[in-house]
């Protein structure tokens, strides 16, 4: 809640805007929401991952068709690697999640998601519906088919095929298919009918294709009897691209998972397979159903003049249209079904405001602000058409501002200023799903009403009132900070609630030897100014911290100073430590993590800031370690943490003399899917492991290795992998060096480990590589892949599929245990 100030309220009129116009929906781009607009048809496409989509059937139902297409992202991706930075987890999935919303700019559908968190590959779908509470996805499921209210359900996968593929995938048409069958049955997820009416599809289709039935020969010999075929290369004229190209511009934006694609022109079929509801009719899977304005009761009138609009519609003088669609806006709002009031309402008032090159904007002089801050709020209205548009309110929570009513004139631009006073209580800016700890595998959400919702609702949103031609006629705009950038030039940000300070810890977890005492440092941001009050570090009371607390005084907003304490372990009991910041009126305990790429913007993830600490009974060497850069991972700062000394490079960088000095060589996760020079760089790294040097390769994918010589040996990569965490180890050489030097590694070492053994484990190698350990899922065989260790030279090669990129930031004993060996090795 906002309350108004009215500081100062006053209008200039400009001819020139004073910065550079947001980008505006073009003639064509109108003529394509009036086609949208004439379509009463939705599908909804589902798959388990960001970049599972089928971008272009998504572009195809949405440009071609006019559906308003919605993709149901069962997951957020937060368990997959990222190509593009450190982000992994919560944070990699606002990443992805961004990443989907740009995408969907693209091809012109919607975006949805449920609670489940992506926890990386499962084998089959009865794993994945454990870790996901079945029950709770498949609410989540529902509730998007009764809030999307789809004629037709697209899979992205096969339900039929349980083991044969990603447990995820399996498991999110497994779910489609359940909630098909029960979406529209009134005693199913009753909670949910609070908000929105139980909906029943008409068919649901498998996006099928010759890759599912394992060859394009098998393809062509199958039965197509229940098969659509789409010829889905649509050329839009008005957009100058085909289907497939803007296709490509949209899985495109999947940057963190390296996706890029290049577009294609000519023909292109796509087919989909009919598995629930009504037969076919024909190869039209909407046939059957009345997508005109006939299909609602009121829609005859409407059709009649929205079919006008559209025939008539002049591209050079597209306000033209605004009288008829203000009268089929009149009949729109007097819709019965409160489902397709309320989307065709939408629809119809962004052709009209696009129409009229109506530009609104309410913007901030910063990108954030504190609870209870007063803030100073420009904001600008011009009228780009001959219309007689009035202003008649700017209101905020139903509260309006004392403005007069204006008339806005062709093309003369009115800026308004006022202050406002944020309410202390307004809650930070913050990813809804993040708010609270999650439940295992899925996300807590207590709302119903943001289940799904891609993004969390503006902080404060404005209600622009106007009377066009006698009707009255309402936008709604969130605050935005925007601000030129001397490259860039204009750049828009989201305006955000951010807490007076910033507490971070250097680490997510700390790492103790044998109860030394080590220091822990807070960095303490100030997100306002004159921020003073006493910094202490909640712990346990078995553990000892120095001092008790420090004074800090910042004077300055974006202002920081690291603080250090030093804590002393007297358990091996693992902790959680907590920094606090007590104010006059408050204490502080949160972190503000920004997340800042040229593709997605700049995103503040608000989190309770806190570590764990871990005092280990261990032995390290004092060898030193050059790590090469792979796909992001907190591997090389746990090292350091843990005390090795670790210098990080790119694989560039990789010359003989820059590898003197160091005595291990470790490669980062997916090092040769990623970097091409590594391909004319093997030569110096084997040179480097003959002349006695340990080199440690973690897993890389067997599919787009830039060399195939990834050892000095011969050795396949396979996609063998053991997903289960608590799957029993096995000691194949027990007297191995890596399992008893410097460190005893014994079976408990592989308790606690977090989402997975490993992954992409050798399944052939030659005589030169020794296997440690077999390890493997229920019902399959032993897999002796996880760890490979050569002599070369004078010295070691070791190949190691195990997820140390993932146990060594969770805090695994184990895991540490057993890379200080690897590293060590004699």
């Amino acid at each position: 809640m906002i309350r108004s100030i009215f500081c100062s309220l006053f209008l200039l009129i400009s001819t020139i805007s004073s910065s550079q116009e947001p980008k505006k929906p073009s003639s064509s781009e109108i003529y394509q929401q009036l086609k949208d607009l004439n379509f009463l048809g939705n599908v909804l496409y589902i798959a388990a991952h960001p970049d599972d989509e089928n971008t272009s059937l998504i572009t195809y139902f949405s440009k071609n068709t006019h559906a308003k297409t919605t993709y149901l992202s069962l997951t957020r991706g937060d368990g997959g690697q990222n190509l593009i930075g450190p982000e992994l987890g919560k944070k990699l999935g606002i990443i992805r999640t961004q990443e989907l919303l740009n995408a969907r700019k693209i091809d012109d559908g919607q975006q949805w998601f449920t609670r489940a968190i992506d926890f990386g590959y499962s084998k089959t779908p009865e794993e994945t519906l454990e870790v996901w509470d079945k029950e709770k996805i498949l609410a989540d499921v529902v509730w998007a088919i009764r809030k999307h209210r789809p004629d037709i359900i697209i899979n992205r996968f096969d339900h039929r095929t349980s083991g044969s593929t990603h447990g995820h995938h399996t498991s999110s048409a497994i779910l489609s298919t359940e909630a098909f069958e029960i979406a529209g049955q009134d005693d199913k997820f009753t909670s949910q009918l609070e908000f929105v009416e139980a909906w029943a599809p008409k068919r649901a289709f498998f996006n099928t294709s010759w890759w599912f039935y394992g060859s394009e020969e098998a393809f062509e010999k199958a039965d197509k009897t229940n098969l659509i075929e789409l010829d889905i290369n649509t050329y839009y004229p008005l957009e100058g691209l085909s289907n497939n190209e803007i296709s490509a511009l949209s899985r495109s934006q999947h940057k963190s998972q390296g996706f890029g694609n290049t577009g294609s022109r000519g023909d292109k079929v796509e087919y989909i397979e009919l598995i629930q509801g009504d037969k076919l009719e024909g190869n039209n899977p909407f046939a059957g159903i009345d997508t005109s304005w006939n299909r609602i009761p009121e829609g005859k009138a409407i059709g009649e003049i929205l079919n006008q609009v559209e025939h008539e519609f002049d591209f050079k003088q597209p306000w033209k249209s605004v009288p008829k669609l203000l009268k089929a806006k009149k009949l729109i709002d007097g819709i019965e079904d409160e489902f397709w009031k309320t989307q065709k309402s939408a629809q119809i008032k962004s052709v009209i405001s696009a129409s009229l090159g109506l530009f609104i904007e309410a913007r901030s002089e910063l990108p954030y602000v504190n609870p209870g801050d007063t803030i100073n709020i420009e904001f600008e209205i011009i009228n780009r058409s001959p219309e007689q548009i009035q202003l008649k309110s700017i209101a905020h929570s139903g509260q309006a501002f004392a403005i007069n009513s204006t008339v806005l004139e062709n093309n003369i631009d009115y800026k308004f200023s006022s202050a406002f006073v944020l309410d202390p209580q307004e809650k930070f800016t913050t990813p809804y799903w993040l708010k609270e700890e999650p439940e295992l595998g899925t996300y807590k959400v207590n709302d119903q009403k943001l289940i799904g919702r891609p993004e969390s609702p503006k902080p404060l949103l404005f209600t622009f009132e106007f009377n066009i031609e006698g009707t009255t006629f309402h936008i709604t705009k969130p605050l935005i900070f925007k601000y030129n950038d001397p490259v860039k030039g204009e750049v828009y940000q989201d305006f955000e609630l951010l807490p007076e300070a910033s507490l971070s810890l250097e680490e997510s977890v700390y790492m103790f030897k044998n109860s030394n005492q080590k220091s822990i440092e807070v960095n303490v941001r100030a997100l306002t100014n004159d921020l003073s009050g006493k910094l202490k570090l909640t712990i346990p009371e078995a553990w000892e911290v120095s001092p008790e607390f420090h004074e800090v005084n910042l004077d300055n907003t974006g202002e920081n100073q690291t603080y250090v304490f030093e804590v002393t372990p007297t358990s091996f009991e693992a902790v959680k430590v907590t920094p606090e910041l007590e104010l006059a009126d408050k204490t502080l305990d949160q972190k503000v993590s920004t997340i800042d790429y040229d593709h997605i913007g700049v995103h503040n993830l608000v989190e309770k800031s806190s570590a764990k600490l871990v005092n280990l009974n261990i032995q390290i060497s004092d060898k030193k370690v050059a790590y090469i850069s792979g796909a992001g991972s907190s591997v090389p700062s746990n090292l350091r943490d843990l005390g090795f000394y670790v210098e990080e490079f790119s694989a560039e960088a990789i010359t003989k003399e820059r590898l003197e000095g160091f005595d291990v060589v470790i490669m980062g996760i997916r090092a040769y899917n990623i970097h091409e020079v590594l391909a004319y760089k093997q030569d110096i790294l084997f040179q480097f492991v003959e002349h006695g040097g340990t080199m440690i390769v973690q897993y890389n994918t067997n599919r787009g290795l830039k060399t195939k010589n990834i050892a000095p040996f011969d050795m396949r990569i396979s996609r063998d992998r053991v997903t289960e965490e608590k799957a029993e180890v096995a000691f194949i050489a027990p007297e191995h060096q890596v399992l008893n030097y410097p460190n005893t590694i014994v079976k408990e070492d592989f308790e606690g480990w977090v989402q997975e053994r490993g992954l992409y484990f050798p399944d052939l190698w030659s005589q030169e590589l020794t296997p440690v350990l077999s390890m493997h899922d229920k019902n399959e065989t032993p897999k002796l892949g996880s760890i490979l260790v050569g002599k070369y030279g004078k010295g070691h090669y070791i190949y190691t599929g195990l997820s140390f990129f993932r146990e060594l930031p969770a805090g695994v004993p184990g895991a540490y245990k057993l890379i200080s060996n690897l590293i060590s090795i004699e």
